[in-house]
C-alpha cells in the first residue's frame, strides 16, 4: 500500500485539546447569549471543572433589539452535601495495660499446661503402679494355684494319709441309689 492512502493517526492529546476549545467556544456563545460573565465557572458538558453555583436563576435583561430570540435556560440546583463529620478520635488504651494483660494471659495458659500435665504424669505413675501391683498378684495366684494342684494330687493325698495313720481298706462298699443297694468289692489300686 503507498503512503498517499494510508490515514494519518490521531494524537490523543490533540483530540483532548480539540474537545476543550470547543467546549470553552460553546460556553462563551452561550454565556453572550444569556448575559452571564465570561468568568464564570463551566458547568454543563463532559469538561466542567466546577460544580453548579447554587444561586436562584438570574434572568439577563433583554436586550434591546434581539435579532433572534433568547431562551434563558434556568439553572438546576445541585443537591447539597451534608457537613462531613470528622472520624472520632480512636481510643487508646494505654501500653503498659494491654502489654502487661498479654503477659499475663500467657503466663496463665503456661501455668495451666504445667498443671495439666503434672495431674496427666500423676496418673500416668499411679496406673504404672497399680499395673505392677497387678503383676505381682498374678504371680502371687499362679503360684498358690500351682501349689493347690500339687496338694490335691493323688500322691500327695496318699503320703498325707500314711502320715495321719490311716490304712488302706480291704474292701471297698459302693452304695447304688435309689434303690439302696450295697455292693463290697476288693480294692485295687486304681
Amino acid at each position: 500500500m503507498s503512503d498517499q492512502y494510508r490515514r494519518a493517526q490521531a494524537d490523543p492529546e490533540e483530540i483532548i485539546k480539540a474537545a476543550r476549545r470547543r467546549a470553552r467556544a460553546a460556553s462563551s456563545r452561550r454565556r453572550s447569549l444569556v448575559g452571564e460573565p465570561a468568568d464564570a465557572p463551566v458547568f454543563d458538558g463532559n469538561l466542567a471543572v466546577q460544580p453548579a453555583p447554587v444561586e436562584s436563576p438570574v434572568e439577563a435583561p433583554a436586550p434591546a433589539a434581539p435579532q433572534r430570540e433568547t431562551v434563558v435556560i434556568p439553572r438546576t440546583r445541585t443537591a447539597e452535601r451534608p457537613a462531613a463529620n470528622p472520624a472520632p478520635e480512636p481510643v487508646e488504651v494505654p501500653r503498659p495495660a494491654f502489654v502487661g494483660g498479654v503477659i499475663a494471659l500467657v503466663v496463665a495458659g503456661i501455668v495451666g499446661l504445667l498443671l495439666l500435665n503434672t495431674v496427666i504424669n500423676q496418673d500416668a505413675y499411679r496406673l504404672q503402679e497399680l499395673r505392677t501391683q497387678a503383676g505381682e498378684l498374678d504371680q502371687a495366684e499362679q503360684t498358690l494355684a500351682d501349689d493347690l494342684t500339687r496338694l490335691n494330687s493323688p500322691n500327695n493325698l496318699e503320703a498325707r494319709a500314711l502320715e495321719y495313720g490311716m490304712v488302706r481298706p480291704e474292701k471297698v462298699t459302693y452304695l447304688y441309689l435309689p434303690g439302696g443297694e450295697t455292693v463290697e468289692l476288693p480294692w485295687t489300686k486304681e
